[in-house]
């Protein structure tokens, strides 16, 4: 019985024991389950912090977008909206201008054609002008030659000659064409072509026109066609010696 029983009490210590054990172990479960809830109830405070700080933040987004939003609106309605204005104020000033330079284009197009027509022109008027100074200048040798023929052949001719000369004078004049023709002045190279020499003794006919072989003339004051002429030489002839007296 004693054994029985020292073994009973050796159980029941073992279960004291346990039960120790066990119940500092539930203990260290309550504890550690205090602190979860601590920790959770913690962390439901701090959901619902930021929760509250996520709506104020979204209302303080929101209200900032309108405000920036108002902004834009306003800063569009003073620079925007006047720059669009003035825009189209330009493309329509654009427009006036393209239009103006389409119709400048099209002046200049119809002067260019003028322009070219009055060259025609000109170059045609040159070609006649040619014409006719190529015909006047046969013309005048013809009349010269007969004028000298005549002169040498029939007076009366040659006032006849004289009287028509003076008559077409007026149309020379008229055609800025003057004839180089007079004796007795002095040589000009630019206007005369000396082909002969006369010796003259009387020192003022020196270096001046002898005789016209062939008339010259000048057209709007340039020398078209030189005169042909002889021209007097100054020339001292020496007098024979007298035979000494006996």
């Amino acid at each position: 019985m004693f054994f029985r029983r020292k073994k009973q009490d050796g159980m029941y210590h073992q279960l004291d024991d346990q039960l120790a054990v066990l119940t500092r172990d539930i203990v260290n479960v309550h504890q550690k389950l205090d602190t979860l809830n601590g920790i959770a109830e913690s962390f439901r405070q701090f959901q619902d912090g930021a929760e509250h700080s996520i709506g104020r933040l979204e209302e303080t987004l929101n209200e900032t977008h309108h405000e920036l939003k108002q902004q834009i609106d306003q800063q569009l309605q003073q620079n925007f909206y006047p720059l669009e204005e003035r825009f189209q104020q330009l493309h329509a000033e654009i427009h006036k201008h393209d239009m103006a330079i389409e119709d400048l284009l099209d002046e200049w197009d119809e002067k260019s054609s003028d322009e070219e027509s009055v060259k025609l022109r000109l170059r045609e008027a040159d070609e006649t002008e040619k014409l006719l100074l190529t015909l006047f200048e046969s013309y005048q040798e013809q009349f010269w030659s007969l004028k000298h023929y005549a002169a040498s052949k029939d007076n009366t001719w040659t006032s006849q000659i004289t009287l028509m000369e003076k008559n077409l004078e007026q149309y020379r004049r008229a055609c800025a064409i003057s004839i180089i023709q007079d004796c007795g002045v002095s040589v000009d190279y630019a206007l005369h072509d000396i082909i002969e020499a006369v010796e003259t003794e009387d020192p003022a006919q020196d270096k001046t026109i002898a005789e016209i072989y062939r008339c010259g003339y000048l057209y709007k004051g340039k020398v078209r066609k030189k005169a042909q002429a002889s021209a007097y030489r100054f020339s001292k002839k020496d007098k024979k010696a007298k035979p000494p007296k006996k």
